[in-house]
């Protein structure tokens, strides 16, 4: 068990306004679809409430929980991941968030039954921060891993990065790996994996 407040580091790192881009791209890496996102995190009534704005049409999007879900992973520094209790030959979708302080990264990966199927990137930063998302449209380099593993490596931008199955088969571990380089010499990683039963394996990997 963690031996920290997940609770309370969630908020500490993650409350607050965002203001962000939501850019989806398809299997093969490329943009389909970008609009702008803002986003507000924060306690009321003793709930965590995150009211998600979507600027091209103004539906506002809200999620409330007393506590952290329990499938929730939360770093000591605020990085966290969402995925399914247990993954197999079904789709599967993960979500994965690193915070840089004024900044932050998600990446939203959806796994169909046999193959990666999309990618959402979040460009993330609090109001008044420059943080351009990427120019458009975005075009992910894709590169496979060469090894028979199934596993390939998407360069979604300069310094952001997901290594993942690009290829699914039954049986087979699957995880989902983001690291975002935030500044020169500075990497951020985090990993959400299951194992070969579907189960979810350790806490995030942090680098």
């Amino acid at each position: 068990m963690p031996s920290f407040d997940r609770r309370a580091t969630l908020l500490a790192c993650n409350a607050g306004h965002w203001e962000g881009s939501f850019i989806r791209l398809d299997s093969q890496g490329l943009e389909s679809e970008r609009f702008g996102t803002r986003l507000h995190v924060h306690e009321t009534g003793g709930q965590i409430e995150a009211a998600l704005t979507y600027l091209n049409t103004g539906k506002v999007a809200t999620m409330r929980f007393a506590e952290p879900p329990t499938l929730m992973t939360i770093s000591p520094d605020g990085h966290w991941s969402l995925g399914p209790d247990k993954t197999g030959p079904w789709p599967a979708v993960m979500e994965l968030c690193l915070v840089d302080g004024q900044r932050r990264r998600r990446l939203v990966v959806r796994h169909g039954a046999e193959r990666l199927e999309s990618v959402v990137v979040v460009v993330e930063a609090r109001p008044g921060v420059v943080d351009p998302a990427p120019a458009a449209p975005l075009r992910a380099t894709v590169l496979p891993g060469g090894d028979g593993s199934g596993l390939g490596c998407w360069q979604l931008t300069d310094d952001i990065s997901l290594t993942t199955a690009l290829e699914r088969r039954g049986g087979d571990p699957l995880a989902v790996r983001l690291c975002w380089r935030p500044q020169p010499g500075r990497e951020l990683v985090l990993e959400r994996a299951y194992g070969a039963n579907g189960l979810p394996q350790q806490e995030p990997l942090l680098v």
